[in-house]
């Protein structure tokens, strides 16, 4: 089975846009966006990427509980909402975080990318750490780009 070169840019671009949100990189993060958007499958690829990961580390939580944020203590918190996104994203990313339904918002494909992006991001740091986190992301695009 082969590897599309529009799969590899969508997954690169995802791990991109979530190691650009973890460093507080604007630049990394409008850059990684972008690629998404250049294709549509490219943009897929992204996404499904970026909720994979949010589906992996929420399996990945040893607290995990409908009941309660899995964004947990005020570090996880405070990086999430010091993050700028529009309101919608916000909203749905809040959401998430809090182990809830998402609301039902009409989200574009760069919003929903987004979303998952900043969703599993901000899990990931409750989970394993920020340091850890980038060293996952480090990781999983290695194996993403390996021939």
């Amino acid at each position: 089975m082969t590897t599309s070169t529009e799969q590899i840019a969508g997954e690169t671009a995802a791990l991109d846009l979530m190691r650009g949100y973890l460093a507080a990189d604007p630049n990394a993060v409008a850059y990684a966006l972008a690629a998404g958007a250049r294709c549509a499958t490219t943009a897929d690829y992204m996404r499904q990427q970026a909720s994979g990961l949010l589906h992996d580390v929420v399996l990945a939580d040893p607290g995990f509980s409908p009941y309660r944020r899995a964004v947990m203590g005020p570090a996880g918190l405070a990086w999430l909402e010091g993050i700028p996104m529009e309101e919608a994203v916000q909203d749905a990313v809040l959401a998430l975080a809090g182990d809830g339904a998402a609301p039902r918002l009409a989200l574009d494909d760069a919003q929903l990318t987004t979303v998952f992006a900043l969703s599993a991001v901000a899990r990931c740091v409750a989970v394993y750490g920020k340091e850890a986190t980038m060293e996952r992301l480090d990781r999983i695009r290695a194996l993403v780009n390996q021939p």
